[in-house]
C-alpha cells in the first residue's frame, strides 16, 4: 500500500514538474512575441502625434541662431532643411549651431551649397554636407512613421533661375565660349558693352556657353516652355548645363513605389528653388514645375517644402495646367473664404520657407493661387501629424528689429544687422499662418 502511495507521488511530482516547465515556457514565449510585436509595430499603430519643422536660407546670423534656438524648444522629431544652409566657405557654423538637431535634420542642396553660388569652395562645400549626414547623393528618400519624404536637388536641373542670372545678350558675339567671347569684344567700343564676372557667376568659367533656344529644346519633356519674357532672344548664350536625367527616373520609381505602400498616408516632397512662389527676386521654376508636377499630381503628393526665396508662403492645392503651365488649377472645394482647412484635397499645396536668418525678399505681387505671404520677419514652420491629419503653422520668432528707409527706392524695409531678441526670454511666438489637411475614407 505504501509502495503504491510512493508511485503515486512520483506521478503526481512529474505531473507538476511538467507543467511549470510547460507554463514557464509559454510564459518566455508570449514575452518574446510581445516583444517581437513592439519592434515590429506598423507606423500608424505608434506614436501617431509627431512635429515636423522645415526652414530654408538660414545662415550663422544672431538671426539664424535665434531662430535655430526657437526651434530646438519645438523638440521636433524632424528637421527639413530645404538648401542654403551656411552661405560660408565651410558648413562648421552650421553644424555647430545645430548640434542638438544633428540626428533628426535632412537636408536639400540649394545654390550657396553648390558651384552655381560659391565656385570650387562650393563643391567641397556641397561634399561636406553629403558626408555629414551619410548621404551618397543629393537626392533621396525616407520614410517616417506615415509620412514619406523625397529630396531633390534642383542644382542638378535646368532652371529658370540659372538662365536669367548667367545669359548673355549681345547682338556681335558669336563665339561659344568665354575666351572666345572676350576676344571677340577686343576693339568694339559701340555695341558690344557686354562683361563677364567670373567671379559672380562661376558657371561661365567652368561651363562653355550655348544657344539658349538649343538649351531649351534639350532639356523640355513633353509640353512647350513658355517664352522667357525678359531675355530669351535669338543670340542669348548660357551656360551648357547637363540635366541629370538619373534623378528624374529615382523620383519616378520613387514616388510609384511609395502610392503602393498602405502604411504612408503623407508624400512630402522638399527642394530648394521653388516651382511656385509670389513674385519675388527669384522666378518660379517653370521648366522644373513642367517635369515633375505631373509625378507630383499621379502619385498624389501632398506638400511641397522649398526655399531660394527669402519670403514665407502657401499655395492653394494646385494641379498642373498642361494647357498653361504658368496658369494652375486651383482645387475647387478651395476658395477665398475657406483657404486654411482642406478635406481630401485636390492638387499639391507648395510652401516657400526662406525666412531662416538670411536677409528678406521683397514680394512684388501675389499669384491667385497663393493663400498666405509673408516677408516681415523670421521663422519657420511647425507640421503636427495626428493619423490623417495636418496641421500646420508658420511661427515669426518675433524678433526687434528698426526699419529703415532704402535709398534707391525710397521704401522701407528691415535693417538687418538690428534684428536681435528681446532681453526678456523670446517665448511668445507670433502666429502668421495656420492651415490643416484631413484626409477623410
Amino acid at each position: 500500500m505504501s509502495l503504491s502511495f510512493f508511485k503515486r507521488s512520483i506521478n503526481i511530482s512529474s505531473f507538476m514538474l511538467v507543467l511549470t516547465i510547460n507554463f514557464i515556457a509559454v510564459m518566455i514565449l508570449c514575452l518574446n512575441n510581445y516583444s517581437f510585436a513592439l519592434e515590429n509595430q506598423t507606423p500608424n499603430q505608434e506614436n501617431k502625434d509627431f512635429n515636423i519643422i522645415a526652414v530654408a536660407d538660414v545662415g550663422c546670423s544672431i538671426r539664424a541662431q535665434e531662430n535655430i534656438k526657437n526651434i530646438e524648444k519645438l523638440d521636433p522629431d524632424l528637421f527639413l532643411v530645404a538648401g542654403d544652409l551656411s552661405y560660408e566657405k565651410t558648413p562648421d557654423c552650421w553644424f555647430n549651431m545645430t548640434k542638438s538637431l544633428d540626428s533628426k535634420t535632412k537636408i536639400a542642396i540649394g545654390n550657396h551649397d553648390d558651384y552655381e553660388e560659391e565656385g570650387v569652395k562650393g563643391e567641397s562645400l556641397q561634399q561636406s554636407l553629403l558626408n555629414h549626414y551619410n548621404l551618397n547623393k543629393p537626392y533621396y528618400s525616407f520614410d517616417y512613421q506615415n509620412v514619406h519624404v523625397l529630396v531633390l536637388d534642383t542644382q542638378l536641373e535646368l532652371s529658370v533661375d540659372t538662365l536669367e542670372s548667367t545669359a548673355i545678350i549681345n547682338e556681335t558675339t558669336t563665339t561659344n565660349t568665354i575666351e572666345d567671347d572676350k576676344k571677340g569684344k577686343k576693339g568694339k567700343k559701340d555695341k558690344d558693352t557686354t562683361t563677364i564676372d567670373e567671379k559672380k557667376e562661376p558657371l561661365l568659367k567652368r561651363f562653355p556657353l550655348e544657344g539658349l533656344d538649343n538649351l531649351l529644346e534639350q532639356n523640355s519633356i513633353d509640353i512647350e516652355i513658355p517664352a522667357l519674357d525678359k531675355f530669351l532672344k535669338s543670340n542669348a548664350k548660357v551656360p551648357a548645363l547637363k540635366v541629370d536625367n538619373e534623378q528624374y527616373q529615382f523620383v519616378l520609381e520613387d514616388l510609384e513605389k511609395t502610392s503602393q505602400n498602405k502604411e504612408i498616408d503623407w508624400i512630402f516632397v522638399m527642394f530648394h528653388k521653388p516651382m511656385y512662389s509670389p513674385l519675388s527676386k527669384q522666378f518660379e521654376e517653370y521648366i522644373i514645375r513642367d517635369k515633375y508636377q505631373p509625378l507630383f499630381d499621379k502619385y498624389g503628393v501632398d506638400l511641397v517644402i522649398q526655399g531660394h526665396n527669402h519670403i514665407y508662403s502657401r499655395t492653394l492645392p494646385l494641379s498642373l495646367n498642361k494647357l498653361d503651365i504658368s496658369k494652375p488649377i486651383v482645387d475647387q472645394s478651395s476658395s477665398s473664404n475657406n483657404n486654411n482647412i482642406f478635406t481630401n484635397p485636390n492638387g499639391t499645396i507648395f510652401l516657400v520657407v526662406g525666412v531662416g536668418g538670411d536677409e528678406l525678399h521683397r514680394i512684388d505681387n501675389v499669384p491667385y493661387y497663393v493663400a498666405n505671404q509673408y516677408n516681415k520677419g523670421f521663422g519657420f514652420v511647425d507640421l503636427k501629424i495626428d493619423g490623417k491629419r495636418l496641421d500646420g503653422v508658420f511661427y515669426d520668432i518675433n524678433l526687434i528689429c528698426q526699419m529703415e528707409i532704402t535709398e534707391k527706392t525710397g521704401k522701407e524695409k528691415i535693417n538687418l544687422e538690428s534684428c536681435v531678441p528681446s532681453m526678456t526670454n523670446n517665448n511668445n511666438l507670433k502666429v502668421i499662418d495656420k492651415f490643416s489637411i484631413e484626409k477623410i475614407p
